[in-house]
């Protein structure tokens, strides 16, 4: 009997304390102010905007933010603002109390994670990034991300549409992931790469039946390069239907 009553008494001390510790917590946010503002950027993430970019950002997105309480942060707001900037993907907001009874002091945390590109564009006065959902991504002369070059007559829709799918298909494969590092295109929308490996060209034509141009050139690699050598062509043209024309040296 005494041990029951006893064990009623803690679950309800219990109840107490978690009570107490709630309403301490939603008091605290409404009397403490945003004193700090903590920015984290992953360290695997790409860094085209950086802690000193973003912090500027918040302050512009809420130029009282340290005049207010911690409550009166919309946090949503917030994530929605900095949403807007195109190297940003996610934006995740927290608040945060620190010190003791005699001395708090609130924390804003802004985790931002930023887009990956898939590609780089270099085309005439343009130089930006693209992700794999087409998403442009100004470049920022502090940060290169090594991804596939795209170079030459590039219009914005024809990378978005046409060269997205390729080039997401030549980094699923490890091979041509390691051997295709840069695609330019002419004034006729057609592609010419450049390999890492021998110095022939590759004349891939229009961005079509990717797929099968690409087994047929990775024939040759495996059949004739083994055999006569890398450098024994300077160009190799996959721009007609189920056709590989080389030109030698």
């Amino acid at each position: 009997m005494v041990k029951g009553l006893l064990k009623i008494a803690g679950i309800v001390l219990a109840g107490i304390v978690v009570i107490f510790t709630l309403a301490f917590s939603s008091g605290s946010l409404s009397k403490v102010k945003c004193d700090e503002l903590t920015v984290v950027i992953p360290d695997d993430s790409p860094r085209f905007i950086d802690e000193a970019e973003v912090t500027r950002l918040v302050k512009k997105a809420d130029p009282k933010l340290f005049e207010k309480k911690l409550d009166a942060i919309n946090a949503n707001s917030l994530e929605l603002k900095l949403g807007k900037t195109p190297a940003i993907k996610k934006v995740e907001v927290y608040r945060h109390i620190s010190g003791d009874r005699m001395d708090f002091k609130g924390h804003l945390i802004v985790e931002v994670f930023q887009r990956e590109p898939l590609l780089r564009v270099l085309s005439g006065n343009e130089d930006y990034y693209m992700d794999e959902a087409g998403v442009r991504i100004p470049a920022n002369p502090a940060f290169t991300a090594h991804v596939m070059l795209i170079s030459g007559k590039a219009e914005e829709k024809f990378v978005r549409e046409q060269l997205i799918p390729l080039v997401t298909y030549i980094e699923s494969d490890n091979f041509w992931n390691a051997q295709i590092k840069q695609i330019e295109v002419n004034s006729s929308g057609e592609l010419v790469m450049v390999p890492l490996v021998g110095e022939q060209l590759i004349e891939f034509g229009e961005p079509v039946s990717y797929r099968e141009k690409f087994r047929n050139l990775r024939a040759l690699y495996e059949q004739a390069f083994n055999e006569f050598g890398w450098d024994k062509y300077k160009r190799i043209s996959l721009k007609y239907k189920d056709q590989v024309v080389c030109t030698r040296r």
